[in-house]
């Protein structure tokens, strides 16, 4: 609680980790889309990409290169939910998910 309240003082610090984490996710996002994948995007630190084949097999194509997703989604059968990271992360992930998914 410190922690959180002593950020919120910041003025800046709430704003520039909001760039940062949309210049991360738009950067993935697009990095996707050019390999002909499709996003539901998102606002947030999150978002969909349908990966074109079982959940549960994507999950477990990426979890082999070290890249951990969230959980399937029974209404989105083909589709993983992808926090945002860091940079250095998000680089990670797209590198892996090339590897497994193209």
């Amino acid at each position: 609680m410190v922690g959180a309240a002593a950020s919120l003082k910041a003025k800046t610090l709430i704003p520039e980790r909001k760039k940062i984490n949309a210049e991360n996710r738009d950067s993935t996002i697009a990095s996707l889309e050019k390999h002909n994948f499709k996003v539901i995007p998102s606002l947030s630190n999150k978002f969909m990409v349908d990966t074109k084949r079982p959940t549960r097999d994507a999950i477990a194509a990426l979890r082999k290169e070290n890249i951990f997703v969230g959980r399937p989604w029974p209404a989105l059968p083909t589709h993983i939910r992808v926090t945002v990271g860091t940079k250095e992360e998000m680089e990670k992930f797209q590198a892996a998910f090339v590897k497994v998914m193209v």
